[in-house]
């Protein structure tokens, strides 16, 4: 049988319109190609995370590791992290430091950021300083050899030297120790080198070098280096590297600049990324000399927040980025060459309004300038009082102690985006150690025993608040002032003495004084997250001024913010 071709059937008037139809499908599957090809479809699989600058993703953050820094932040990005570090010595008790930290990419390669640091040694433990940070990268990624970046860094001590770096000479530290109580922590200045690279895409490397000065005291000087490498195991979004660490440090005080500590550590480290956002970073670091401590672990959580208009275009580094494009594929091209990537950006989220009243309830730690001396004798206290000079050293004199814990709350109204009139109430659970003696050489009795004033500290303040939210971010760096009055504190003992310069031979009586009302001035500055629209985040720091350097304290505060 012949087969006959269909439009042979229906005849040739047909063929004209069906020549249009193939015609015109042809242009629109062409025309639907090309558009294919123009709006392709891009799959990002490398690091969530923006890079700064073209640097890959793991070194546009603030640690490369847990003792090496490297380059800068994108800008408008946010890194907080939280490092412990505990140090193991052949001799004596182990060290443990805490240390907070926050950080803020600026545009043309700036970084600023705000630390503190808290230690835990011998059975005692506090704020030892609280430092402002700032950073600046020569030029963007790659277009200098080994991307450096200088770092300055200013420490300012607010607590007591727990535990020297460099022992103290024979005779010296118990004497020093007796007369004025434990010395202060020096404020110091600090300046970096910091280097980095990426080698063969595979392998990211940071070196820091470091030169730290002390102000005041024994004048302590201290440099070396750090440096790790690194290389990730599972490459997609880079969630797990491995990698080698090290740090060595020079350390001498005035009286041994001839004879430094050094110290030298070496050991793995990893990080994992439990999320786009966070990291846990681990380093157990072993010593390799003598002035070494045995072990230097590190343990560090960060947490790095990029701007919601984050950069468009891939990196440099092509490691961190890999491409699917179907349509491109199907035209017969180079499916893998890298192109840039331009997304449709909508509108930002207002995060913040432009009035709005604020709640805030919240937790703080509440440091003094000064620290009560150790226990001395009772004897010794009647003894160096009548002689006129007492034992005692300085202290605090209004919330007593060394620290102490507590809450508050405030309410403001921000009657335009950017300032706000509040009132803050604040409460702490204070505690100061003290005496009772009592001698009389014409009565047989000798009385004394060691008090503890157990005392709630409260303040209630007017404020001036003012902010600056961050456009397209969740972000806002605030900064505020208050004055009021604070009532509770400065209950203190005063030894009165008559006759001989002999503790069994003199009159003693104390004196007890109650608390009393103060005026208290307070700045501080801090930074809010608003994790929605009328909740957030709060974290700041604060200090409080009341009548002499004495009184002064400082306050680590951190809460939530309801917004209306």
């Amino acid at each position: 049988m012949r087969k006959t071709p269909f439009f042979c059937g229906v005849g040739r008037s047909c063929l004209p319109p069906i020549r249009c139809a193939c015609l015109i499908f042809s242009a629109v599957d062409h025309s639907a190609l090309a558009q294919a090809v123009t709006e392709e479809a891009i799959v990002v699989t490398g690091e969530e995370v923006p890079s700064a600058y073209g640097a890959p993703p793991g070194l546009s953050r603030s640690r490369f590791s847990n003792t090496v820094n490297a380059y800068v932040l994108p800008p408008w990005s946010f890194f907080f992290g939280e490092l412990f570090e505990g140090q193991g010595f052949r001799h004596g008790p182990p060290d443990y430091l805490f240390t907070q930290e926050v950080e803020m990419g600026l545009p043309y390669r700036f970084n600023v950021a705000a630390e503190a640091q808290f230690e835990r040694f011998n059975g005692g433990g506090g704020a030892q300083t609280v430092s402002l940070e700032a950073r600046w990268a020569l030029a963007d990624w790659n277009k200098i050899p080994l991307n450096p970046t200088v770092f300055a860094e200013y420490k300012f001590g607010v607590g007591t030297i727990r535990h020297e770096e460099v022992p103290p000479p024979p005779g010296e530290g118990e004497e020093e120790e007796e007369e004025g109580g434990p010395p202060k922590v020096p404020d110091a200045y600090e300046v970096r080198l910091l280097l980095a690279q990426d080698f063969f895409e595979r392998v990211e490397w940071a070196m820091n070098w470091f030169f730290e000065k002390e102000n005041t005291g024994d004048r302590g000087r201290e440099w070396g280096f750090s440096q790790a490498a690194m290389m990730p195991i599972l490459l997609p979004n880079e969630r797990l590297k491995v990698g080698i660490e090290m740090e060595y440090k020079n350390v001498t005080t005035k009286d041994t600049r001839g004879d430094p500590v050094n110290s030298f550590t070496i050991g793995p480290t990893v990080a994992w990324k439990p999320t786009a956002s966070t990291r846990l970073d681990i380093s157990p670091l072993f010593g390799c000399t003598h002035d070494s401590p045995i072990a230097d672990v590190f343990v560090a959580f960060s947490w790095l927040f990029g701007g919601e208009r984050a950069e468009a275009e891939a990196p440099v580094s092509t490691r961190f980025r890999y491409y699917t494009d179907a349509a491109y594929s199907h035209s017969g091209k180079d499916s893998g060459k890298e192109m840039k990537q331009v997304a449709y950006v909508p509108p930002c989220p207002q995060w913040y309004g432009d009035r709005e009243w604020n709640v805030n309830l919240w937790g703080t730690y509440a440091f003094t300038n000064t620290e009560f001396a150790p226990n001395p004798s009772l004897v010794d206290i009647v003894q160096s009082t009548s002689e006129g000079n007492p034992v005692l050293g300085t202290y605090d004199r209004y919330i007593g102690g060394d620290h102490a814990w507590g809450g508050g709350g405030d309410i403001k109204y921000f009657f335009c985006r950017y300032a706000g009139l509040g009132v803050e109430g604040f409460a702490l659970d204070a505690h100061k150690p003290g005496f009772d003696i009592f001698e009389d050489q014409a009565v047989p009795i000798f009385v004394h025993r060691r008090i503890n004033h157990n005392h709630t500290v409260g303040a209630v303040l007017g404020t001036l608040t003012l902010r600056y939210p961050i456009p397209c971010t969740r972000f806002a760096p605030y900064a505020w002032a208050g004055v009021g009055a604070i009532f509770g504190g400065g209950e203190r003992d005063t030894l009165h003495t008559q006759g001989p310069p002999d503790a069994f031979a003199v009159n003693a009586q104390t004196e007890h004084f109650g608390s009393e009302t103060k005026v208290l001035g307070q700045f501080g500055a801090g930074l809010e997250f608003r994790i929605a629209r009328h909740v957030g985040w709060t974290n700041d720091l604060s200090f409080g001024v009341i009548d002499g350097p004495r009184n002064n304290f400082g306050m680590v505060r951190s809460g939530l913010n309801f917004a209306f």
